[in-house]
């Protein structure tokens, strides 16, 4: 039922309205990305949901990347009334399934899994991260109930399962306004660029066959000036998924990036993965 409404929902009311069976084939693919979405959320919240009073969350304190999502979490917000208000479910489902598929699922979930899956249940970065899922959860269900009906209340009944309530009786969110940081989302959006360039030459690496996985690699990132100065504090090889990185300043360059990989020399930890020639720093051992 829910990729029917998908389907009305993500239909342009401006023209007529197409439907056969290659169109619901791609709707449900669709829907399947959303539920491995909210199935990673709840994977790793391990069903034990608190929902947050956003005005209580000291973002400050919050690493960059997490502040960065809640950025993104107020402007979706913004646009989702906007969109709401004025009927326009095509382009409020186009934004959602993006955020879902390459904000989330490619971005934000793909860089901090390392985290999530190595990291001890108590360690503070974990427990932020889980706040942010946590945050992230309560968004979407809100978001995605006028669309998602069934899903969406059956998710709502799995972390609520103390309450008689449902979802189409709550109210939408409201994102506080000290979330919105534009500074942090331009500084971001060039991470991201640094992010792609360096994708591009690990798998150039991958179809030489010099490497398997991105954490089988190294990677020196090249940046003029003004990249540098924003990419300098950030560690690439937790945003690029590699065993190292390094980023140097560059101005002799015709373009602002340029990555170059290696295959990562040393001996593997059995816990993250990650290739080095010494101990691993995080935790403290080699593999045999």
């Amino acid at each position: 039922a829910d990729i029917l409404r998908i389907w009305v929902a993500s239909s342009n009311y401006a023209e007529d309205l197409r439907i056969d069976y290659s169109i619901l084939d791609q709707h449900a693919e669709s829907y399947r990305k959303i539920r491995n979405t909210f199935r990673y959320l709840l994977g790793n919240i391990q069903d034990n949901y608190i929902e947050r009073n956003f005005e209580d969350v000291m973002i400050k304190d919050l690493p960059d990347l997490e502040k960065y999502m809640l950025h993104r979490v107020y402007i979706i917000n913004n646009n989702f009334h906007k969109y709401f208000k004025s009927y326009n479910f095509h382009n409020l489902y186009k934004e959602l399934l993006n955020f879902c598929t390459v904000e989330l699922s490619a971005f934000y979930f793909d860089i901090r899994k390392d985290l999530l899956y190595c990291d001890p249940i108590d360690s503070k970065k974990r427990s932020e991260c889980i706040l942010v899922l946590n945050i992230i959860l309560n968004c979407l269900l809100k978001w995605f109930a006028p669309i998602l009906s069934f899903t969406t209340e059956e998710i709502y009944r799995l972390i609520n399962n103390e309450e008689g309530n449902s979802i189409h009786l709550s109210k939408f969110i409201e994102v506080p306004k000290n979330w919105k940081n534009d500074e942090l989302n331009s500084n971001w959006e060039k991470i991201k660029k640094i992010r792609d360039v360096a994708n591009i030459s690990i798998e150039s690496q991958r179809a030489s066959k010099a490497i398997g996985s991105s954490l089988e690699a190294d990677i020196q990132i090249q940046l003029k000036k003004n990249f540098f100065n924003i990419a300098k504090n950030n560690d690439f090889s937790e945003i690029c998924i590699t065993s190292s990185a390094s980023v140097i300043q560059y101005d002799e360059m015709e373009k602002d990036i340029n990555v170059v990989s290696k295959k990562a020399e040393g001996t593997k930890c059995p816990v993250c993965w990650k290739i080095s020639k010494s101990n691993c720093q995080r935790h403290g051992y080699l593999e045999n």
